[in-house]
């Protein structure tokens, strides 16, 4: 088998300049069966294409190599298009009504895996984190920071199924992880500005403005852009040439935050949320998930398998990779529980909350990829990541109908309680 897989390496070397058609085609294949296979199991697909990563990948199969330019655009793109969508997914009339308790849970499920993630890494596992072009506490800091990661597609999915999405721990859940989302984006703007991996002094206070001068011309720019967009969508109907402008909007407010010292992901993200306040919020997320999803994001995915060498450094590290794994899921259950508990929910509708807040999957992938290119953490560390994604997919399901299961239906006029209200 070993010759088998050598020869279809070498066969794809060997046509040069146009291999990069056959790995491309394996990788739209290979993500295409995962994503399928893991939702006949009712799992997400993300975690059905990098297990297809591992598969083909150094990993198991070894038919694409860890590192290839083009994927690497590839994927950087996906990452762009993804966090894109995901602020065009953000709602901000949501977010401003969650109220009190959904903001108390959402911090203490950010303060607690941070907290964790940075300390224990730092001073328990601080050979495993080092890494030559950052100091040890700015990559256990970074850890920290991919812990704050929450995806809680998983569990809406699981909680529209028990007819649960709608009771009072469903509405906060998704309230926190909207705010989850956007503190995470800002510490991942100012950690990755801190670490400085490229070896030059960094004025701190040059970088602060830095960081708060974008965020200013961010909202200026979104201001601007949502009256203006508003106001062409009262006299002229959508058009598809608007989609070029809308992908080059994106792809300029990731490099500017580059320039400011913010990574290019947090840029994508505000562009998304911008134009998420517009009439058109709709036809552009249609249009770009049409984009994305045909072959960027799914070659991203793929790409996060792939640059996993399972059998190297899980086994190599695996005390150090169950830690991380341990922390991240104790982490948001006993940070959003405690959260949950201070508003006065009761013991198991806290448990309810902290559990549907533990599944990881989009956010700390690319968070963990960023990390990893920018020299801030290392390949243990990225792995840890890709294990933690793995098994948070897995748990947390049958976690969540666990806790629901002996739970009555609720009643029509009970369905959106004041759980989201102070």
């Amino acid at each position: 088998m070993n010759t088998a897989m050598g020869s279809l390496l070498s066969v794809i070397e060997s046509l040069g300049e146009n291999g990069f058609l056959v790995e491309i085609a394996i990788l739209i294949i290979a993500a295409f069966l995962g994503g399928k296979l893991a939702s006949l199991v009712r799992m997400p697909e993300v975690l059905g294409q990098i297990l297809a990563g591992i598969l083909v990948g150094p990993t198991v199969l070894g038919w694409i190599p860890a590192q290839d330019e083009l994927i690497y655009t590839f994927s950087q793109i996906g990452v762009i298009f993804l966090m894109f969508l995901a602020g065009l997914d953000t709602d901000l009339k949501q977010l401003r009504e969650a109220g009190k308790p959904a903001t108390v849970i959402a911090l203490g499920g950010v303060a607690v895996p941070l907290l964790l993630g940075t300390v224990i890494p730092l001073f328990v596992f601080r050979e495993q984190v080092s890494h030559e072009e950052v100091s040890p506490f700015y990559s256990a800091l970074y850890i920290g920071t991919i812990l704050t990661a929450t995806s809680v597609s998983i569990s809406v999915s699981v909680l529209r199924d028990m007819g649960k999405l709608r009771t009072k721990q469903g509405v906060s859940i998704l309230a926190a992880a909207i705010i989850d989302d956007v503190v995470g984006i800002i510490l991942l703007a100012v950690v990755s500005g801190f670490a400085n991996p490229s070896g030059t002094s960094t004025n701190i206070g040059l970088l602060l403005i830095k960081i708060v001068a974008f965020f200013a011309i961010a909202l200026l720019a979104g201001f601007l852009i949502s009256k203006f967009l508003t106001r062409i969508a009262a006299t002229r109907q959508w058009s598809d040439k608007y989609i070029s402008i809308v992908i080059v909007f994106c792809f300029v407010m990731a490099f500017m935050s580059e320039l400011f010292s913010v990574a290019a992901i947090t840029g994508a993200y505000f562009a998304g949320v911008i134009l998420s306040t517009t009439p058109f919020k709709n036809k552009i997320i249609r249009r770009i998930q049409y984009i994305a999803y045909a072959l960027f994001t799914p070659i991203f995915f793929v790409s996060i398998g792939i640059k996993a060498n399972i059998s190297a450094d899980i086994f190599t590290h695996l005390g150090f990779s169950l830690t991380i794994v341990l922390i991240a899921i104790l982490g948001k259950i006993v940070g959003c529980g405690l959260g949950a508990k201070v508003m006065k929910y009761s013991g198991k509708e806290s448990l309810q909350v902290g559990v549907g807040m533990i599944a990881r999957a989009e956010v700390a992938l690319i968070v963990a990829t960023q990390g990893l290119q920018r020299g801030i953490i290392n390949d243990a560390t990225f792995t840890s990541v890709v294990l933690l994604v793995v098994v948070s997919t897995i748990v947390t399901p049958p976690l969540l109908k666990l806790l629901f299961s002996r739970e009555k239906p609720p009643l029509s006029g009970e369905e959106t309680t004041a759980g989201v209200k102070s």
